[in-house]
């Protein structure tokens, strides 16, 4: 096959026809791949120089990317914002799921060279990724001002993306129980939801988020200085202390916050809250027995036994104990 036809070929993105049939089908569609792409030393420099141009000087932004929906980061986002110096959700962006579009952008980007193939010879697969997270932050920085920007999103899909995309921005890994994100998922969406996800999907997209996010806990491979990783079940067994680490991690003062307002924080968009669509976002104060760590001890042992099935192992790297 000429490899012009095989440009054309590719840029249609005929081979994501598998995964979504998979998908469809309630089987395994995710892998590695999808969470930790491989990206080569010149490449990942060339993208940084790219996004760090595209968005200029400014206040660093903080981004709060969770393992996957339904595991609080709407939480720790809440937190954050209490700062004065943060501007959250700037231009209404209530989310901010640029990574895990990634691999769209990247289709475009293949549809682009291949309307002239010697492209690839200055550009690389990524680049307009790249350039567009630069410009868009560039213009959200415009709306914030002197405060820094803060956006999040509930995915950790081609988080290896996540500090090249956003050189120098403060990135924050929501990591919670796998069981309790099922938990939550399971009594947050209808059963016939359009596109939900089956148990062992959800499993198994923990399972490899989890994975992608211990890689870049310290000691891990890809460790970096502007990326931490902060417990959901830490956050809510000590709200202070967990907004304190997040201030010291983006590098904002203390002394302009009273921590004891991290206690009187509403909740947003529990599963067990009584209200039913966009109300369920609306602030509320937490029930008195609002309790939303450990709720799967709750559920039978079958169930238990299958998502250690799929996900022990990583339970086991994550230090979450397989009883409650």
């Amino acid at each position: 096959m000429p490899a012009e036809l095989r440009a054309v070929l590719a840029a249609q993105r005929l081979g994501d026809l598998g995964r979504l049939a998979r998908r469809a089908a309630g089987l395994s569609w995710l892998t590695r791949a999808d969470f930790l792409p491989e990206i080569a030393p010149a490449d990942a420099a060339r993208l940084a120089a790219l996004a760090r141009g595209a968005r200029g000087e400014g206040p660093a932004p903080v981004l709060i990317l969770g393992i996957m929906p339904r595991s609080g980061t709407n939480y720790l986002h809440d937190l954050l914002a209490l700062h004065p110096d943060i501007c959250a959700g700037p231009g209404r962006l209530y989310e901010f799921p640029l990574l895990q579009a990634a691999r769209g952008f990247r289709g475009a980007m293949d549809e682009f060279l291949a309307g002239f193939p010697r492209n690839a010879e200055v550009l690389g697969r990524w680049d307009a990724l790249a350039l567009l997270g630069g410009a868009w932050l560039r213009g959200l920085q415009s709306e914030a001002g002197a405060r820094h920007v803060l956006l999040k999103s509930p995915h950790v899909q081609n988080l290896t993306l996540a500090p090249l995309i956003f050189p120098g921005a403060r990135i924050i890994l929501c990591l919670r129980d796998g069981r309790d994100v099922l938990d939550s998922t399971l009594h947050s969406f209808s059963r016939w939801r359009p596109g939900r996800k089956t148990f062992a999907q959800l499993a198994q997209e923990w399972r490899l988020g989890t994975e992608a996010i211990l890689s870049f806990a310290p000691g891990g491979p890809r460790a970096h200085p502007d990326i931490m990783v902060l417990r959901y079940e830490a956050a809510v067994a000590d709200p202070p202390r967990a907004l304190g680490q997040m201030l010291a991690h983006c590098g904002l003062d203390p002394a302009r916050l009273d921590p004891e307002r991290a206690l009187r924080l509403p909740v947003r968009g529990s599963s067990r809250s009584a209200a039913r669509g966009d109300a369920r976002w609306a602030p509320e104060a937490a029930a008195a027995d609002f309790a939303p760590v450990a709720r799967w001890a709750g559920w039978s042992a079958a169930r238990k036994a299958r998502f250690e099935r799929i996900a022990g192992r990583a339970l086991d790297l994550a230090g979450y104990p397989r009883h409650a």
